[in-house]
C-alpha cells in the first residue's frame, strides 16, 4: 500500500520548525499573511476572500504540511504525489512515484532561512517518508527567492521555459523547473 503524508510519524521537527499535516482550521491562521500582495505575487491560487481561501485549503489538505515556529504557523508546504510518466503497460508501477513540493512563507518570517528549512524537510518527507523516486518543484523564473531555496536544498535546474506561464498580471512569464532523484538525495546525505 502506498504511504500517504498522514500515515507518517508526526510531528516532524527541524532545527527551528515543527511540521505537521495541515488541518482545516489552519486556513484561518494562514489567511492574514497568505492574502498579502507580496505573497499573492507568486502563488498559484488567488483567494480573494477567507471563504475562498478556506475552500481551496480544504481541497488541498491531503498534501498540505504546516511549519510552526514558536507555536505559530509561519509556513505552509505541499508534498503532492504524482504519477511518473511511463509507457502504458507500466502505469501501475509508475503510479505515485513522483512528488511535487512547494511552499509559501509568512513575509514576517522571511530572511531567516526558515523557508529553506521547510523546503529541505519537504524533500525528506517525499523521499524518506513517501518513498518516491523523483521530486519536482516549479516557479515563475522571476521568483528569485523561490529559485534560491530550490538551489540551496539541492534541486537541479532542469529547464527555463520561455513565456510558458501566464501570471495574474496578464503577462506571459518564463517558468523554471527543478528536480532531484532519490538516488541523488541519498548520495547527498552520505557525503562527508
Amino acid at each position: 500500500m502506498m504511504r500517504r503524508l498522514r500515515d507518517l510519524d508526526w510531528p516532524l521537527t527541524t532545527a527551528r520548525l515543527t511540521l505537521r499535516p495541515g488541518r482545516s482550521e489552519d486556513a484561518v491562521a494562514i489567511w492574514p499573511w497568505y492574502r498579502l500582495p507580496e505573497v499573492q505575487e507568486w502563488t498559484t491560487t488567488l483567494s480573494p476572500t477567507l471563504e475562498a481561501h478556506q475552500e481551496h485549503w480544504d481541497d488541498e489538505l491531503e498534501s498540505a504540511v504546516v511549519g510552526l515556529h514558536r507555536g505559530r504557523i509561519v509556513a505552509v508546504g505541499k508534498v503532492e504525489r504524482q504519477d511518473a510518466w511511463s509507457q502504458s503497460d507500466m502505469r501501475d508501477r509508475a503510479a505515485g512515484q513522483q512528488a511535487e513540493v512547494g511552499w509559501v512563507l509568512d513575509p514576517a518570517a522571511q530572511g531567516r532561512g526558515l523557508g529553506t528549512e521547510l523546503a529541505a524537510a519537504l524533500l525528506d518527507l517525499a523521499f524518506d517518508g513517501l518513498g518516491v523516486c523523483r521530486v519536482e518543484a516549479a516557479c515563475f523564473a522571476d521568483n528569485l527567492a523561490s529559485r534560491r531555496v530550490m538551489e540551496k536544498i539541492g534541486l537541479r535546474l532542469e529547464g527555463v521555459f520561455r513565456g510558458e506561464s501566464l501570471h495574474r498580471s496578464g503577462r506571459w512569464l518564463d517558468g523554471a523547473s527543478y528536480a532531484l532523484l532519490a538516488s541523488e538525495h541519498r548520495a547527498r546525505i552520505l557525503e562527508p
